[in-house]
């Protein structure tokens, strides 16, 4: 009972701001086509306090998708990913993930969300020692606007 209305309060309390000093911003997902057993979701990661942040990523979910991971492209002659689970970002800076970079994959869909709906994700991280949990709404979209 008290495991469960600790949880409630902790999803009651969340909102696109993880904390006072990390805002999340134009989150999206890239539309893709029904057969699709993969997409990714963009964002721009703000970091508004005096000192660098180190977000460790502890676990990711996002509904209607069996996994979702932290992933990095690069383009050494040859394009290839790796998934990471620490996003560093200096005082009063922003961090961008985009296309051809830093994504989340969104892993399995149950069903691959429409145009113009939206894809929930909680994302969980420790920052100084402190565990943090944002609630992103990520529209779905061709493109970044």
């Amino acid at each position: 009972m008290k495991k469960s209305l600790v949880m409630l309060c902790l999803l009651l309390s969340m909102t696109d701001r993880a904390s006072g000093n990390i805002i999340i911003e134009n989150s999206w997902v890239r539309a893709a086509p029904p057969e699709t057993k993969v997409m990714a979701a963009y964002m721009t990661i703000e970091n508004h306090s005096l000192k660098a942040i180190e977000m460790d990523i502890k676990k990711i979910i996002s509904k209607g998708f069996t996994k979702t991971e932290l992933h990095k492209s690069s383009h050494n002659g040859m394009i290839t990913m790796e998934k990471i689970e620490t996003l560093s970002i200096k005082p009063n800076e922003s961090l961008l993930l985009e296309p051809g970079g830093l994504h989340f994959m969104l892993i399995n869909p149950e069903t691959v969300p429409l145009k113009n709906t939206a894809v929930e994700m909680l994302i969980f991280f420790k920052n100084e020692n402190e565990t943090e949990v944002v609630r992103i709404e990520a529209e779905v979209r061709s493109q970044k606007l």
